[in-house]
């Protein structure tokens, strides 16, 4: 209640009097209220103030309020304050006023729709009331006839919802022009804007139909005005007559609904809006005037709508089918609503939508025209196909009501339909079709569809082909006659928007011109093709460099193409394409193409063409090359070569020990010299060499470069040599000294690298008795500046040699061997076993990628080890790729039995020895698998085993 007060006083700011109006309304209640509870029979207010500069005077300034039976007559506020004594009594002596009229009975249920009726015009229901005992609701009912859908007669249902802000001062109305059936029920809106923009509430409205209008006023909007509506003393909708009503802009939003079930006719009335109905039983115009008299902008305060009330009904001709060039009659049937009377003067327009198809008659082939209805209550026109036309063509139809001088209504389109003609013929289509160019002497297919576009099926239907002179063709089809000079087929019935396709073989040794006819019914169709045969007269040759390259070295290969025939051949150009894992070099993909840019290949000329491919993988390699030119010409050769994985940089070096016959047991000193040579492609970084002797030779100095002199009492002379690059070499000496005689003396020199290289070199001599006295220490020998003769250990029992076989004695020599212990030495100690280790160099590795394995084995005994035998079970999805061994090419076979990889034996291991493998795998999905290595030998008789994890990724 509070919330429409103020939007009141809002549209009201500026008229002063009707504010103070509704406030002194309020003052006056208020008042009431406190004199029935106080009890006073006389009530001062304060009183307005008359200036207009505020409501109230400033006090003393009142008024004064007397009501009734305030005097002691006995009134309403007695008897009120007697009490209340019974139902409907007030007081002891007052009795509440009786009814005039009794409540109605409630109205019984609405019934099921049973039997559809004739529908009635429907009414605009605001009050929402039940139905009452009538004939059962039909369906015409719940949706509405055509007739009254209001606005729907000129699309204008959008605009029959006022926009909720408008221009401050003017009225709005809507629709303010539209076209209705007799009969029917337009339902008008209007509305008054303020100064805020908003649609004002409680605003009156005076709606006026003019006298020289058709029709009247039904119903004028009324929104069921509360409590404070009334005591703000506003104005109520009422029609006074048929053609002058007042209304009230509502003050709350409304739905208004004809009172079926079809939402699309419904109007929705919002806050500040007022509406009225009008409807007229006879043709003519009605101009409704809707005047806001309280609003200040005298220029915006009135609308006017105007209404064109229609009587007649309309049926449009129904979609036709005719032969092919006769002419189809349209006829548009136009009477009043009646349906009896033809609506005379009226016209009908009809429109071709494709002009192409057909015109009308007697306008000189123009594809729109207007016809009057006749007396018959019919608008004829003729259609006049286009003769050899045929097909479907769509009219347009408009029913036009003329504008006349005694009703003032303007010529109106009152409708828009479109019908449908078709005109069926029959079609007879043939195409043909062939290669530009074939080859001399070779079979080509040339193809012929024949086709029925039309809308009647072709009887009789023939297509043949002319063989020209020195080609040989035939076809296979069933229905086709193969003779000498043509071929025809017999097809018969060619049913509508049907094709058939013809096939025929075809050699020729010359250029031909190949012409097809179509025959049926009159008809007549023909296509001919063009093959131009051409003799081969290109020759082309491949030849690469060499037969065997390594990956990744580049590849050439010199391509000659030559012209054998007559004739020049223009537009020359060499496709190269090499395989999977042959790529160009400056492209870097498989094909490349190279036009010949200096002109045409001249008759017995060669075009000579080097292209170069480089190789990503080993194995058979092939290049496929494609030459072609002007005329057909076509050449192609293909050429492989040989592509191995380059050998792998190994490290490999020499050990060398001089020779001798024997050596004096005297004091003179004896060199024993050692050359170690970088015999590989690598540098070999820790080079460790020893020199083992026996006890009879007693260590007098060593070479100085990288000498360890951490062993140098245990009949063993070391050095470590931080590099040696390729080719290098180094001279390395010892100086010893007989002290006693050995009929098989042995020095033993060996070599490794951290990089795995190993090698070692041994010679045997005899160390007879000295012929010559013996000299002290320091006399008689000779030593050069790189060597030194140390403060040495005194001698004793021979210890074992690592990395090499111990010192061997000669026979009868142990007697004259100095005393001391036997057995090993504690500085070496061997598991006399064969030892395996297994290492992955590739983890994770993608899927179909090199997995890389390090293995080595070691024969960690005293004694040569013989037939040692290694194999492995490849794990699923796995596949060996190839087996790798440095310093002996044999031991990289192997052989695959079922899965079980078993390599080449290794027929004998030194003591220490170590041999070390590269295993190369690859896994074609992604997984996470062991691989277990196991070995065995002759002399061990444990099995070896070891292992190593890999994960394979996507």
């Amino acid at each position: 209640m509070i919330q429409t007060v103020s939007r009141t006083n809002d549209s009201l700011a500026k008229n002063a009097a009707q504010p103070l109006r509704r406030v002194s309304w309020w003052c006056m209640v208020a008042a009431l209220f406190l004199t029935v509870s106080s009890g006073c029979t006389r009530l001062r207010l304060p009183a307005i103030d008359p200036t207009g500069q505020r409501i109230f005077s400033p006090l003393p300034t009142t008024t004064g309020i007397a009501l009734p039976g305030s005097g002691g007559e006995g009134g309403l506020l007695s008897r009120i304050k007697n009490g209340i004594h019974g139902p409907g009594t007030i007081g002891s002596g007052f009795q509440w006023p009786t009814p005039a009229f009794s409540d109605p009975a409630a109205p019984p249920e609405c019934l099921t729709p049973t039997t559809p009726l004739v529908a009635a015009p429907a009414v605009i229901d605001n009050s929402n009331e039940p139905c009452v005992p009538s004939v059962p609701c039909t369906e015409d009912c719940k949706n509405g006839p055509p007739a009254v859908l209001l606005g729907r007669e000129c699309n204008m249902r959008d605009l029959l919802t006022l926009p909720d802000r408008g221009k401050r001062g003017c009225i709005l109305l809507t629709p303010q022009r539209i076209v209705a059936p007799v009969g029917g029920e337009v339902v008008l809106l209007s509305g008054l804007c303020g100064d805020d923009g908003y649609l004002q509430v409680g605003e009156p409205l005076e709606w006026m139909l003019t006298p020289d209008s058709v029709g009247t006023f039904l119903q004028v909007g009324d929104d069921d005005p509360g409590l404070l509506h009334r005591l703000a003393r506003m104005k109520k909708a009422i029609k006074h007559d048929p053609s002058y009503a007042h209304g009230v802009t509502s003050t709350k939003r409304t739905l208004i609904t004809r009172g079926n079930l079809d939402p699309r006719d419904d109007v929705q009335l919002e806050k500040g809006q007022t509406w009225i109905t009008l409807s007229s039983p006879s043709e003519g115009t009605s101009r409704v005037t809707v005047l806001a008299p309280e609003s200040d902008c005298w220029d915006n305060r009135k609308a006017t709508a105007t209404i064109y009330w229609i009587d007649a009904r309309w049926v449009y001709p129904s979609s036709q089918i005719a032969a092919a060039g006769t002419p189809v009659q349209l006829s548009t049937r136009v009477t009043r609503s009646e349906g009896a009377l033809p609506a005379r003067g009226w016209k009908v327009r009809y429109t071709i939508m494709e002009p192409g198809l057909a015109t009308f008659d007697g306008t000189n082939g123009s594809s729109v025209v207007e016809a009057e209805v006749t007396e018959a209550g019919n608008a004829v026109a003729t259609l006049i196909p286009t003769p050899g036309q045929s097909g479907t063509a769509a009219v347009g139809i408009e029913i036009i009501r003329p504008g006349g001088v005694s009703d003032n209504i303007p010529d109106l389109t009152l409708s828009r339909g479109q019908t449908f003609v078709t005109w069926n013929a029959p079609q007879l289509t043939i195409k043909a079709g062939a290669p530009e160019i074939a080859s001399f002497n070779q079979p080509v297919k040339v193809f012929a569809n024949v086709a029925n576009p039309g809308n009647q099926a072709v009887e009789n239907v023939t297509v043949t082909m002319r063989i020209p002179e020195g080609v040989i063709a035939r076809s296979e089809d069933g229905f086709a006659q193969n003779v000498p000079s043509a071929i025809t087929w017999n097809i018969g019935t060619l049913p509508p928007q049907q094709q058939l396709d013809l096939v025929v073989d075809l050699t020729a040794q010359a250029p031909i011109v190949l012409s097809f006819e179509a025959r049926g019914d009159g008809l007549v169709a023909e296509d001919q093709v063009q093959i131009d045969v051409y003799r081969p007269s290109l020759i082309l040759e491949i030849q690469p460099d060499k037969e065997r390259y390594e990956t990744g070295e580049k590849v050439t290969f010199n391509v000659n193409i030559k012209n054998t025939g007559d004739r020049p051949i223009n537009d020359l150009e060499l496709e190269a394409r090499g395989d999977g894992e042959l790529v160009h070099e400056e492209l870097g993909k498989a094909a490349v193409r190279k036009p010949k840019l200096d002109g045409p290949l001249q008759p017995g000329q060669t075009w000579p063409v080097a292209v170069v491919f480089v190789p990503t993988d080993s194995g058979r390699r092939c290049v496929n090359v494609i030459a072609t030119g002007s005329g057909g010409q076509r050449a192609q050769s293909e050429r492989c070569v040989t592509v191995i994985n380059p050998v792998p940089a190994t490290p490999a070096l020499t050990a060398k020990l001089d020779r001798r016959p024997a050596i004096e047991v005297s004091e003179t000193p004896t060199f024993i010299r050692g050359r170690v040579t970088n015999t590989g492609q690598v540098p070999l970084t820790n080079v460790r060499v020893t020199m083992t002797h026996d006890p009879q030779l007693q260590l007098l100095g060593a070479t100085n470069e990288g000498l360890d002199r951490s062993r140098l009492g245990q009949y063993l002379v070391a050095w470590n040599l931080p590099r040696l690059e390729p080719g290098d070499s180094r001279l390395l000496e010892m100086k010893v000294r007989a002290l006693d005689t050995n009929a098989r003396s042995q020095v033993i020199m060996t070599t490794r690298t951290a990089e795995g290289a190993a090698t070692e070199d041994s010679i045997n001599f005899q160390i007879v008795p000295g012929l010559t006295p013996r000299f002290g220490p320091g006399q008689g020998g000779t030593s050069g500046d790189d060597l030194r003769a140390p403060d040495l250990p005194p001698v004793t029992a021979s210890p074992s040699i690592p990395d090499g076989p111990a010192p061997i004695p000669g026979p009868g020599t142990s007697g004259n061997l100095p005393a001391g212990p036997t057995g090993p030495s504690t500085n070496t100690q061997r598991s006399n076993q064969l030892r395996l280790s297994l290492a992955t160099r590739d983890n994770p590795v993608a899927v179909n990628q090199p997995i890389r394995y390090t293995l080595r084995v070691e024969n960690d005994t005293d004694a040569i080890d013989s037939q040692v035998a290694l194999r492995f079970e490849l794990p699923p999805g796995v596949k060996m790729e190839r087996v790798v061994q440095r310093r002996s090419p044999e031991l990289g076979e192997y052989r695959n039995l079922a899965g079980i990889v078993e390599l080449a034996d290794i027929r004998t291991m030194r003591p220490g020895e170590i041999i070390d493998y590269e295993l190369v795998l690859s896994s074609n999905q992604p997984q996470n698998f062991e691989l277990v290595v196991e070995g065995a030998s002759r002399l061990t008789r444990n099995i070896a085993r070891t292992s190593a994890q890999t994960t394979v990724v996507p």
